[in-house]
Protein backbone atom coordinates (compact mmCIF):
# COMPACT_ATOMS: atom_id res chain seq x y z
CA UNK A 1 0.00 0.00 0.00
CA UNK A 2 2.69 2.53 0.45
CA UNK A 3 3.94 2.09 -2.47
CA UNK A 4 0.79 2.62 -4.13
CA UNK A 5 0.02 5.94 -2.05
CA UNK A 6 3.99 7.32 -2.88
CA UNK A 7 2.79 6.43 -6.54
CA UNK A 8 0.26 8.78 -6.06
CA UNK A 9 -2.81 6.45 -6.42
CA UNK A 10 -5.97 7.34 -5.38
CA UNK A 11 -7.75 5.92 -2.42
CA UNK A 12 -10.37 4.32 -4.81
CA UNK A 13 -7.64 2.86 -7.12
CA UNK A 14 -5.78 1.34 -4.37
CA UNK A 15 -9.37 -0.22 -2.91
CA UNK A 16 -10.04 -1.22 -6.32
CA UNK A 17 -6.33 -3.28 -6.86
CA UNK A 18 -6.28 -4.34 -3.19
CA UNK A 19 -9.77 -6.14 -2.95
CA UNK A 20 -10.49 -4.09 -0.36
CA UNK A 21 -12.90 -1.08 1.00
CA UNK A 22 -11.96 2.57 0.39
CA UNK A 23 -12.05 3.50 4.26
CA UNK A 24 -9.99 0.47 4.92
CA UNK A 25 -7.51 2.25 2.23
CA UNK A 26 -8.14 5.60 4.30
CA UNK A 27 -7.55 4.29 7.55
CA UNK A 28 -4.09 2.59 6.67
CA UNK A 29 -2.61 5.68 4.64
CA UNK A 30 -3.58 8.03 7.98
CA UNK A 31 -1.67 4.92 9.80
CA UNK A 32 1.19 5.53 7.44
CA UNK A 33 1.11 9.08 7.51
CA UNK A 34 0.97 9.16 11.48
CA UNK A 35 3.91 6.33 11.10
CA UNK A 36 5.86 8.17 9.22
CA UNK A 37 5.29 11.45 10.12
CA UNK A 38 3.98 13.12 7.26
CA UNK A 39 1.54 15.13 7.09
CA UNK A 40 0.49 15.14 3.59
CA UNK A 41 0.56 12.03 0.70
CA UNK A 42 2.85 14.08 -0.67
CA UNK A 43 5.63 14.47 1.81
CA UNK A 44 4.62 10.51 2.80
CA UNK A 45 6.42 10.20 -1.35
CA UNK A 46 9.00 12.06 -0.45
CA UNK A 47 9.95 10.33 2.37
CA UNK A 48 10.05 7.26 1.17
CA UNK A 49 11.73 8.00 -2.37
CA UNK A 50 14.45 9.23 0.34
Amino acid sequence: MLALVAGGSRNRAIATSLGISENTVKFHVANLLRKMGASTRAELAGLVRG
